[in-house]
């Protein structure tokens, strides 16, 4: 992973103690070697948007990387169309260790969610972890089955919806990812995103460029979709943002 600041060793980092007692693959594991673990970590504490890593532009993934608080969205670009694919990673989850497997990542793109921490193990150390712990080679097993199972049963190819389409109607279903209830001063029902990504971030997500990014928002705002209510944005009509959706 791409680090940034805050990659000391510190007890808390943003408000948020660093322990990996809540991670789900390392949960069979003594204190002891959580409190070794998190010693060998790079830690790093994330802002809402924030892009920790994004291999299109030169970032390098090495190792496993359990997100400790908040919650991170994978972006990943799947065949010649366009097509990207969403999967949300919450607290106790870990992304990056497909790679330690031998299974490349070349177009994977990392967002943090919400406020949260980080902490990245290095692939030879996690592969160490694997080989000596088995109830961390269980776990994984585990979790992978899981979402096979999950998978054949309900056809979904990721915990998050795919979407499809050129990059406008992809900046609006992030947007509508984005948002949530809202209800104006007259009462009517919308949708409003507390703090708009930046143009880059967004592009960033959605695997388009910031002036698509830039051109959908002003169009929404032109139209009269919705309004810029800074640092945010309200959609005043939903419906028609649907349909930008599967039409733009």
């Amino acid at each position: 992973m791409a680090h940034g600041a805050g990659s000391g060793r510190n007890a808390t980092a943003g408000g948020h103690a660093r322990t990996l007692a809540g991670i789900g693959i390392l949960a069979g594991l003594p204190q002891r070697e959580l409190s070794l673990l998190a010693v060998e970590c790079i830690w790093r504490a994330v802002v809402p948007n924030e892009i920790l890593l994004n291999l299109m532009h030169g970032d390098t993934l090495d190792g496993v990387t359990f997100v400790v608080s908040g919650g991170v969205r994978l972006a990943r670009s799947v065949g010649n169309g366009g097509r990207v694919v969403y999967t949300d990673v919450n607290a106790g989850g870990q992304f990056g260790e497909m790679s330690t497997f031998g299974v490349a990542e070349t177009d994977l793109t990392v967002v943090a969610r919400e406020e949260g921490l980080v902490a990245s193990l290095s692939e030879a150390r996690f592969l160490d972890l694997l080989s000596r712990e088995e109830s961390v080679s269980r776990s994984l097993l585990c979790q992978y089955a899981r979402l096979l199972r999950d998978r054949e049963v309900s056809g979904l190819r990721e915990s998050a919806p795919a979407i499809e389409g050129t990059g406008a109607q992809r900046v609006y279903g992030e947007l509508l990812a984005l948002a949530e209830p809202h209800k104006s001063d007259d009462g009517r029902e919308g949708l409003r995103i507390a703090r708009l990504p930046r143009h880059r971030e967004l592009a960033a997500r959605v695997d388009t460029t910031e002036e698509v990014v830039a051109r959908a928002i002003a169009d929404l705002v032109r139209e009269g979709i919705a309004v810029r209510d800074y640092p945010g944005l309200i959609v005043g009509d939903r419906t028609a943002l649907l349909s930008l959706c599967e039409s733009s």
